[in-house]
């Protein structure tokens, strides 16, 4: 028996590093199936809805422009004669901007009298001659000639006047000269050159808005306005007018708003053709619950948010939704300030 003893002793100790391995490498396999066993589990980011405001807005792009703006043209070109300002200078409502020869108009107008003078002798013999007579139809038609040539000779006299009063190119309102062909007199202009003047004062925000958009703008809406040139400038003006027709743009039907800008409240920075990027308000609540857009869940029509349920826990819970932006939005029903709610990681 003792030996038996002996035996079993020696063969325990010639083997108790082999046992102690084995222990490890079973303690280590437990290790890593109980870290992999937590690691399936996810732990849950919940937030309370926050009060707050919440805004609805719409970007657009646009230019700046003038609503009293125009091009000045000779009909028919000429000689300047004179040049009543230079660019930007300003200049007042009637004030006479630049004029071309006349001489030649006047000689003409001259001659058109004359020969207006001639036809009136001669219709006026013609009527004294046949005064008291009757008729044929060949004699009628011969007066009938001679009344269309006075007549034409009229026309010719009214058509000249009208040419000597083009000779002259006068401002229609109050404002600045922007363009203008020549600087000098005696200059030859074309039929297409052009002085251009700009009402400063008329300065407007032209943004083209799609159809889709179009029914949520509204006079008098306020927007805030941020220029290419100046971007850390923001301009807040409101809705002045929308188009009654629409135009085509490159994302396809669009209606054209206007936002009324004031030069002098600006430093005079704004200058016609200047792009940029208007918010249009469209419309705003205060102290609203609002979740953050991403806990959203949004199926068949309707609006979830997951809620805390438990340590960890959470369940799906449905709610109203009211005004939305890209970060947040409106809770009008479904929740309260003191649920949790899932924010996806």
């Amino acid at each position: 028996m003792k030996p038996r003893i002996n035996k079993l002793i020696f063969n325990i100790k010639r083997k108790w590093k082999l046992s102690l391995g084995l222990l490890f490498l079973v303690l280590l396999v437990l290790f890593f199936y109980i870290k992999s066993q937590n690691a399936n589990i996810v732990e849950l980011n919940f937030e309370k809805p926050i009060k707050q405001p919440i805004a609805k807005t719409l970007e657009v792009s646009g230019h700046v422009d003038a609503k009293e703006k125009v091009r000045l043209r000779f009909p028919a070109g000429g000689k300047l004669t004179y040049i009543g300002a230079q660019e930007g200078d300003t200049v007042k409502k009637w004030q006479t901007v630049a004029t071309i020869d006349k001489a030649a108009l006047i000689k003409q107008l001259q001659q058109d009298l004359n020969n207006y003078s001639k036809e009136r002798w001669d219709w006026e013999d013609s009527v004294d001659t046949n005064k008291d007579q009757i008729l044929s139809a060949q004699e009628q038609r011969v007066i009938d000639k001679e009344q269309w040539d006075l007549n034409n000779t009229v026309l010719t006299v009214e058509i000249r006047d009208i040419a000597l009063q083009n000779t002259s190119l006068y401002s229609p309102f109050e404002g600045i000269l922007t363009t203008a062909p020549t600087s000098v007199a005696g200059m030859q202009v074309l039929a297409t050159d052009y002085f251009e003047i700009v009402n400063p004062e008329t300065l407007v925000f032209r943004a083209a808005v799609d159809e889709s958009d179009i029914s949520n703008i509204k006079l008098g809406q306020k927007a805030t306005l941020k220029l290419d040139s100046y971007e850390d400038t923001k301009i807040t003006t409101e809705v002045a007018y929308i188009s009654f027709t629409s135009i085509e743009s490159n994302s396809g039907t669009s209606f054209i708003v206007e936002f009324n800008l004031s030069q002098d409240d600006l430093d005079h920075i704004l200058r016609i053709g200047m792009n940029g990027d208007i918010n249009i308000l469209l419309e705003e609540k205060l102290e609203v619950l609002t979740v953050p857009s991403i806990s959203l869940i949004q199926r068949d029509d309707k609006s979830y948010v997951m809620v805390k349920s438990g340590k960890n826990e959470s369940e799906e819970k449905e709610v109203e939704i009211g005004l939305e932006t890209d970060e947040i939005v409106e809770i009008i029903s479904g929740l309260s300030d003191s649920d949790e709610v899932v924010i996806p990681e």
